[in-house]
């Protein structure tokens, strides 16, 4: 490759310096416990099928380990971003149930499903009314967005002179 400008080697060190930003990351598959206080209810035992909202209950379900979200690497290209809702429907012994997760609020097919798993691998501690545990329909909202990795301006700049200074080196020499 030749540069023919002046401005080739600010070009490349510009370009360069924005490639230092680019965002990578290692997902983690396993639950993190959450550390949460269980419910009241939690050595009760629910025979009550009905499943019901927020306004019904006496105290809500609670996190007790979920996956870790990541950003999933497939939705990069389009760098997609936004608010996805799933649903689902936990039950009283604090268990999802996995046929009622539904995202409700879509971003894209990539988010989404990362949302998706976030909740179906989730285990709670149950809802409770009246005392006893019962199931409750829960929406979890989750917010994606593109972030790059800590790295300070003086750095990517850094990165970005030297790579120039090094492009106009070669150039000089060819």
């Amino acid at each position: 490759m030749s540069f023919t400008t002046p401005r080739a080697p600010l070009t490349l060190s510009l370009g360069l310096g924005l490639a230092a930003c680019a965002s990578s990351g290692t997902p983690i598959r396993s639950p993190q416990p959450l550390r949460a206080a269980p419910t009241s209810c939690v050595s009760a035992t629910g025979l009550d099928t009905t499943v019901y909202n927020i306004r019904e209950i006496d105290e809500k379900p609670v996190f007790r380990s979920a996956l870790k979200l990541t950003y999933p690497r497939e939705a990069l290209p389009t760098r997609a971003q936004g608010r996805v809702i799933v649903t689902a429907i936990v039950n009283a012994g604090g268990d999802v149930d996995q046929s009622s997760v539904t995202v409700v609020r879509h971003v894209s097919p990539p988010l989404d499903d990362e949302a998706r798993r976030i909740v179906a691998s989730a285990t709670l501690w149950p809802a409770c009314r009246n005392g006893q545990p019962v199931r409750m329909r829960i929406a979890v909202p989750f917010d994606f967005a593109v972030r790059g990795p800590t790295i300070k301006l003086w750095q990517a700049f850094a990165v970005g002179l030297t790579a120039g200074i090094v492009g106009a080196m070669v150039r000089d020499t060819h």
